[in-house]
Parts: C-alpha cells; sequence; structure tokens
C-alpha cells in the first residue's frame, strides 16, 4: 500500500462520520447523548489546568487510555503521538519530535528531548525506560520547552505523572498473559497511613521470552525481563507545609535487541532468512542490563498568595550493553557499553498571581552529573591473528549547571492573554577519554603492550545561552482558543565520549539552537463532545549538532562516526488532534502529523553537499486513529470494544538520503482490545491485539559497509495476543 493509499483509507472513512448528520449525535447540541469528552490536567506551566487552557502544542494520555491503548512501556506512545518518533537500538531510546532528536547509538550523547518523571529531568539514559507503570498521565510537549524546563529541550520534552497517595484506602492487581510467553504482574496499594500521612505502593514485574528465534543456539530471542518499584509518601506536615517522598528503583535484565544484516560481511557471510525478521543467527552476547534507583522531595509551602516548591533529586543508573552488532555467527563486531552515572538536581521555584491579571513563576535549577563509560568492543575477533582489534576505550564526564528562569502570564481581558519568559543557563563540562588495543585481550593468555588507538585526551569547556518564549493567546469564547508563538530552544556544547575507533573522533561541539513559530488553536465544541487541536509550525535550526561520518586518520580506518555542528536546518509542519463523541455508545480518537525537514546548510566531509536532504526520524507523515464501541451490558457486565490503526510514513536513518539505511517504507499497525467490566466494578477482563497483522518494519538501521560490508537492521515488535485480568479492591 502506498502513502496516499495508507493516509486515504481512514481519512475517508473519518471524513464520512464527520459529514453525516445521521451518524453525528453531536451534530446536534443537547440531544441524545449526555456524554462530554474528558477533561484532561496537565501541568506544562508548572501548574495544574486544563489541556485546553494551555496554549503549546501537547498530547495527553491518561491512566485509562494507556491501559486500554496497550502501551508496554516507554517507548511505544510514539505510534499514538503525532510527530513523535522513538527508534531504538538496542533498547536505547533516541526520541525525536519534529524531527529533533538524537542519531547517536552512544549512550553518552545528550538528547534534545527530556525525560521528566514527577518534576524530575531523567539525564541518565539507564533512567529513562522504566516509568510506564501506575502512572496517572504522559504528557508529550511539542516544540522547544526553553523557559521551564529549559535544559536540552530544543525538540521538546516528555513528562511521566505517577499516581499520587490520597486518604482513601485503595488497591488493585493486574496480570497479563500474551504471546512469547509474556507475563506481566502489576499491583498497587495506597491509603492513610497515619492523621497527616498518606503513602502509595507501586511495583511492576513484566517478562516475555523474545519474539525472535536465534538459528545459532535454537533459543528465542530479545527477551525482555524488567522489574520496578515506586513508593510515594505524602506527608501534610500544617496547613501550609506540605512533603512528598518518591523513592523508586528498577532491573533490568532484558536482551540485547538483535538485529539483523543486509549484504555480505567482511568474513563472507549472508542472513539464510533475509524476508523473515523473525529468525536471527548469532553467537554473540546479548545482554540489555539495567539498575537503576534514586529519590525525590517535594517540599511545598503556601502563603497567602504565593506557592513556594523545593524538589531535589537523586538517581544513580548503571547498564551493561552488549550486542552482536554483526548479527552472524562470526565474531567481526560486538560491542559492550558498561556506564555508571549519577545525578543530584534541585529546583526552587515561586508562583502566584500579581495583582487581578498576572501572574508569575519564577525559579532557580540546579543539576550535577557525574558519568563514567566503558566500552569493549571485539572487531574482526575471527579474524587470523595480528588482525583482530581488541578495543577497549573509557571515558568520563562531569558536569554542572546552573539557570534562572521566570515566566509571566498577563491577561489584558478576558479574552486576551499575553505569556512571556526567558531562562539564563550556564553550564560546564569536563571530559576524559582514551582508547587502547589490547592484544588477546578477549583471549585467556592475555599479554602485549596496549596500542593507543586515541591519546588520552583532556577536554574542558563551558557555554551560557538565554532561551525562552514569548505567546499571544485569544479566547472568542470559553470554548475556543487561537494561539501563536515564538520561542528559542538551546542544547548545551559537548564532546563525541563514543570515541574509540580513531582520534578523529574526538570532537567538540558548540551549542545548537532552534528557533520556533507556532500558530495552533484549541476547541472543545458540540456541548462539549468534540474536541479539536490543531497547530501549524516552522523551525530556525541553527549549529545542529549532527552525529554522522567522518574521514578516518589512516587508509584503514577511512570512514568513522563522530558528533558534529555540521549543519543548519528548517523543518515546518502540520499537527491535528481529535476527540469525538460520535453517538452515544462510539468515540474516536484521531491524531496525525504532516512533517518537512531540510538541511540547509550540510558539506560533508565523507559525503558531500548533503543541503536539501531530509532530516533522520521525520517521516513526512504519522497518523493514529481509535475507535471505542460501548456493547451495552452483557449478563449486567458491561462491554466494550476497541480497535485502532497506525501509519507512519518512510523515514531515513542518516543524513545522506540512503535508501539502504531508511525504513525501506512505510508501515501500518493494527491493534484490538475488547474488555468487560463487573457490575460492581471490581473485576475487568480483556483481550487484546497489538500488531495483528504481523507487519515487519524496520525501526533503526546503521550503515556499517565501510568497516564491515553490512548494514545493521532493527525491527519492531511482532504480532502478540493476550489476555488482561485485573482488580480493584
Amino acid at each position: 500500500m502506498n502513502r496516499l493509499q495508507a493516509y486515504w483509507k481512514p481519512s475517508a472513512l473519518i471524513a464520512s462520520l464527520l459529514s453525516t448528520p445521521g451518524h453525528l449525535a453531536f451534530a446536534e447540541p443537547n440531544q441524545h447523548t449526555s456524554r462530554q469528552v474528558e477533561e484532561v490536567v496537565v501541568t506544562a506551566r508548572k501548574k495544574s489546568e486544563s489541556l485546553q487552557d494551555v496554549p503549546i502544542s501537547i498530547t495527553a494520555f491518561t491512566g485509562d487510555s494507556i491501559r486500554d491503548l496497550g502501551f508496554s512501556d516507554t517507548l511505544s506512545i510514539d505510534e499514538k503521538t503525532p510527530n513523535l518518533e522513538i527508534k531504538t537500538f538496542g533498547g536505547q531510546p533516541n526520541i525525536f519530535i519534529r524531527g529533533v532528536g538524537n542519531n547517536d547509538f552512544n549512550a553518552t550523547t545528550i538528547s534534545p528531548v527530556s525525560i521528566y518523571v514527577d518534576d524530575v529531568v531523567m539525564g541518565l539514559t539507564g533512567s529513562q525506560t522504566a516509568q510506564l507503570f501506575d502512572v496517572q498521565r504522559i504528557e508529550v510537549l511539542r516544540g522547544p520547552q526553553g523557559t521551564l524546563f529549559g535544559r536540552n529541550t530544543t525538540g521538546g520534552a516528555i513528562a511521566f505523572h505517577s499516581n499520587m497517595p490520597t486518604e482513601e484506602t485503595e488497591a488493585g492487581v493486574r496480570l497479563t498473559l500474551g504471546s512469547h510467553k509474556q507475563r506481566d504482574v502489576e499491583g498497587y496499594v495506597g491509603g492513610k497511613l497515619s492523621q497527616r500521612l498518606n503513602g502509595r505502593l507501586a511495583v511492576i514485574s513484566t517478562t516475555n521470552d523474545g519474539d525472535r528465534r536465534n538459528d545459532y543456539n535454537g533459543k528465542d530471542a530479545n527477551a525482555k525481563e524488567v522489574h520496578a518499584l515506586r513508593g510515594l509518601f505524602d506527608f501534610q506536615a500544617t496547613d501550609r507545609l506540605q512533603l512528598l517522598l518518591n523513592l523508586h528503583g528498577a532491573v533490568d535484565r532484558s536482551d540485547f535487541n538483535q538485529g539483523k544484516p543486509r549484504g555480505t560481511n567482511a568474513f563472507g557471510y549472508t542472513d539464510p532468512h533475509p524476508n523473515n525478521s523473525g529468525r536471527l543467527n548469532f553467537n554473540g552476547k546479548s545482554q540489555h542490563y539495567g539498575d537503576t534507583h534514586g529519590f525525590s522531595l517535594t517540599t511545598t509551602f503556601d502563603t497567602d498568595g504565593f506557592t513556594l516548591k523545593s524538589i531535589t533529586g537523586f538517581e544513580k543508573a548503571s547498564t551493561d550493553y552488549c550486542g552482536d552488532i554483526d548479527h552472524s555467527p562470526s565474531s567481526l563486531d560486538e560491542i559492550c557499553f558498561h556506564t555508571d552515572g549519577e545525578q543530584i538536581t534541585q529546583e526552587i521555584n515561586i508562583s502566584g498571581d500579581i495583582g487581578d491579571n498576572t501572574s508569575l513563576v519564577t525559579g532557580l535549577f540546579l543539576l550535577r552529573e557525574d558519568l563514567e563509560n566503558l566500552t569493549e568492543a571485539n572487531l574482526f575477533g575471527d579474524a587470523p591473528a595480528g588482525s583482530q582489534l581488541p578495543v577497549v576505550g573509557y571515558s568520563t564526564r562531569d558536569t554542572s549547571t546552573y539557570a534562572l528562569y521566570s515566566e509571566l502570564n498577563y491577561r489584558f481581558n478576558p479574552r486576551w492573554q499575553l505569556t512571556a519568559g526567558l531562562r539564563y543557563t550556564y553550564e560546564e563540562k569536563e571530559a576524559r577519554l582514551k582508547s587502547d588495543m589490547i592484544p588477546n585481550y578477549y583471549n585467556d593468555q592475555a599479554n602485549g603492550a596496549p596500542i593507543a588507538l586515541v591519546p588520552e585526551r583532556h577536554l574542558s569547556e563551558s557555554w551560557d545561552a538565554v532561551s525562552g518564549r514569548f505567546v499571544v493567546d485569544y479566547q472568542p469564547t470559553d470554548d475556543w482558543m487561537f494561539y501563536a508563538s515564538l520561542s528559542r530552544g538551546f542544547k548545551s556544547g559537548g564532546f563525541n565520549l563514543g570515541s574509540f575507533f580513531d582520534p578523529n573522533e574526538v570532537t567538540q561541539v558548540d551549542p545548537e539552537y532552534l528557533t520556533a513559530f507556532e500558530i495552533g488553536s484549541k476547541s472543545t465544541l458540540f456541548d462539549r463532545r468534540l474536541r479539536l487541536n490543531s497547530s501549524v509550525f516552522y523551525y530556525d535550526y541553527s549549529e545542529l549538532q549532527v552525529y554522522t561520518y567522518v574521514s578516518g586518520s589512516t587508509p584503514t580506518t577511512p570512514v568513522v562516526f563522530a558528533l558534529e555542528n555540521a549543519a543548519d536546518a528548517k523543518i515546518y509542519g502540520v499537527e491535528l488532534e481529535v476527540n469525538a463523541l460520535i453517538s452515544e455508545r462510539l468515540s474516536m480518537n484521531l491524531g496525525g502529523g504532516y512533517l518537512r525537514t531540510e538541511y540547509k546548510d550540510f558539506i560533508s566531509s565523507v559525503g558531500g553537499d548533503l543541503s536539501g536532504n531530509p532530516m533522520p526520524g521525520s517521516p513526512k507523515v504519522n497518523l493514529s486513529v481509535e475507535f471505542s464501541y460501548d456493547l451495552g451490558d452483557i449478563k449486567e457486565w458491561q462491554v466494550e470494544a476497541k480497535v485502532d490503526y497506525s501509519y507512519t510514513d518512510h523515514r531515513y536513518f542518516n543524513a545522506f538520503k540512503d535508501e539502504d539505511v531508511s525504513s525501506l517504507g512505510s508501515h501500518e499497525l493494527i491493534g484490538a482490545r475488547l474488555s468487560s467490566t463487573s457490575p460492581n466494578g471490581k473485576w475487568n477482563i480483556a483481550l487484546w491485539g497489538r500488531n495483528l497483522t504481523d507487519e515487519e518494519y524496520i525501526v533503526d538501521s546503521t550503515d556499517l559497509e565501510g568497516n564491515f560490508g553490512f548494514i545493521s537492521e532493527f525491527y519492531g515488535d511482532r504480532r502478540s495476543v493476550g489476555i488482561d485480568l485485573s482488580y480493584t479492591f
């Protein structure tokens, strides 16, 4: 199916529904139905307010929608979010919002999309992917968030918000059984612990045997095993003083998500099953291990008219990613990344009203992060003695960040409002790195003096920048808002700490800057039975940090990877989100995005003039639609059916517009869910299916032809079906 056909079919259906009065209860207000679309409360401006009152492009998922859509992990949300693309290297996320993201497979490279959990930034990669349990909502903020979130939010931010403790005693458990021996258990318990103390404990254990088969050893591959715990304690010390303690930890013992090779590698191997992504054939280590734990303490003090808040966070993450990157029975390209990091953050802000028409939030943000990375690479391990390249690279990075921010909201009259904010950021980094070839490193008789591939380097630099936004919004009615915004974001400079192969990989980059123009509207129509949000945007992107190929320093390393300020770019697009109660029983959720990205000025030492090429992680069209139908009561059990469809257009995975390093086409995913709730509302049972057509689709690929003779490809999840059983006490 071509792109036009895939886009037209659901669009034609939707247009038909929207244009046929006989099908639409909301075409006649106050008739047929009293239902209304659910109001969603967000905290994108560091205060609780309706999604429809925030002049920012936001996609929000409630806890119920997260369950119903079958999100299995943090990475699942991209199929249902306009202009959000998440690709993975072995399970490590690379997130793109509106084409802005990080294309580096190294865990030490900073992403321009920040992850926040309960108002604490998760700067360490190992702490970003264990959040999706007992979640109240997820907010995806598109565009630079340079004022209130600031640090490295050129593309945007994704915020996870946990269910908070209450005085009400509550408990629940959910069991999921599915394909590939999926076994998930999730539970929570909470309530009043003392006169002023409430608590909530949530746990999850998710495992499966993997959806691929490794022909080399006859075992399943790409298995998942994650266990996580979160404890929340809310202490109301006085009528004005509240303390919230968040204790959390997770253990990941999953497989490295192995891919497949395309082409013939340097040892003459060709994949015997090139058209079957379920058949792998590799001999190397496969692990995606991670241990993370941390805490946050949020202290809130209310005065007359103002709220003072302090957020203290600590995170520690250790990861061991080992993959057989050649995906073959030979030891050609096997790599392990061992990373240990600690992060301390402190934020203090004060917010409140200044007079009748003005509100203000202003604050201070501090961050300290220490990171160590050890890379072990067994390159050409099966080559004759003397041709092998056992490489050991070591790097450290110490980061200190200081920021001051302030944002003011001024309402001229009941219909017009101005938002203006600025943030000043100062950041300094110190790094050390080296890489050696150690003869016989992978043999029992390791010997021989190390040979320096990348001589030890000490790097130090600091940067400062001003970011912010200016927004005007107009509400002609209580149910309709238009807004126009100008915002500026920046991503800090840094160093390529993944250098381990060649001295030319050692690069330093300056900050990148993005200026964004956006016009949007938010409306709730037909007696609140239709919510319609849309936006149009244009980005001017300068000093873009690009992870790309550069010339190596020797004939034996003609091409290597490096991080460079290589380009300017422009980005523009459109987004649309619709939530509609079509009838008393039928509802629809639709999200779609159109995106164009283009390098304006990009001269590559390897690829020549790349100006005009699209940016990685930027499909032109993505679309998702979900229909829910209330089947009524069957034996007093309420039954609901859901079906969902998503379409993601063709996209490239590097800057060279190389068809061989792309998704090789678009992909479509279809899912369904049939659920039933008991008369007392305590029991829920659901049958579900994901990727029901068993679509094979590429989520990432890397060109390794220059050094190893093949292209490495990684695939999305295969078809799965299962059953959910939950009970609320």
